[in-house]
């Protein structure tokens, strides 16, 4: 499985588990030099039909796209959010296929369809019948033209991406090094220092923070509110945080002695 397939985005706008199929075998082929069509690296990988948890999207690569996730419906806990679950999945099929058409491409149907696709996006490259899959990926934003609602889901990838290891330094700091104080006066300057972070990614992280709802950020007295981009490396201020907020929406984990 490609290592950057999450990450890239694709999963937000192709369909979710054949998508991610085919990524898997295009880069089993990929990585054991197999040679021939999709067909043809389909069987040698996957057997003349789809095995496994893969037998949930058809037999093989003829079978339709299949955009809602049955398990999830049948998992649903009530009617309304089982109809929530069909009409987010005939959003995301629309949306492709809006953006497909402008982009002068067919929309795909079927599996098979659905790889030549990924293909021509770039995902995938075949040469005399050689696959390869570029590292990182191309990104979705960057091939396609997507809906606002995909660029805004994207976008928070892309700052989740960015701000996660300063993030989780800011937030063990907080935990393991402090206890869960109640608050901390600091600077920018000193998280760098304590996490080993970039100092971009530092104050990207506290104003991520801060926008989650787990921090507030203090200057001065009276306090004001302050915002992490806009405060000079050195200046001391306060980190407050909620830790009601946080512990209702993160799992952490800590070592035991």
């Amino acid at each position: 499985m490609h290592t950057d397939f999450w990450s890239s985005g694709w999963a937000h706008v192709l369909p979710q588990h054949a998508a991610m199929m085919l990524c898997m075998v295009f880069g089993t082929a990929a990585t054991r030099g197999l040679e021939g069509n999709l067909d043809e690296i389909t069987r040698e990988i996957l057997g003349e039909e789809l095995p496994g948890v893969f037998g949930n999207l058809g037999k093989n690569l003829s079978s339709p796209i299949l955009w809602r996730d049955q398990e999830e419906i049948d998992d649903a806990e009530s009617d309304e959010e089982r109809e929530e679950i069909r009409t987010a999945a005939q959003a995301k099929e629309a949306s492709l296929a809006n953006a497909l058409r402008a982009a002068g491409m067919s929309v795909p149907t079927t599996i098979r369809e659905l790889g030549d696709t990924m293909v021509q996006l770039g995902i995938a490259t075949t040469d005399n019948g050689s696959w390869d899959m570029p590292d990182p990926l191309p990104r979705p934003e960057e091939v396609l033209t997507l809906p606002d609602d995909v660029l805004a889901r994207l976008k928070r990838l892309r700052q989740f991406e960015y701000t996660e290891s300063a993030d989780q330094a800011i937030v063990k700091h907080l935990v393991d090094d402090l206890d869960y104080p109640d608050e901390l006066f600091t600077s920018v300057d000193r998280l760098v220092d304590i996490t080993g972070e970039d100092i971009d990614q530092v104050r990207a992280a506290l104003d991520h923070l801060v926008e989650l709802g787990d921090v507030q950020l203090y200057r001065g007295e009276p306090r004001t509110v302050a915002v992490a981009k806009d405060l000079p490396a050195h200046a001391r201020f306060y980190l407050v945080p909620d830790w009601d907020n946080f512990n209702e929406h993160r799992m952490t984990i800590r070592r035991g002695s």
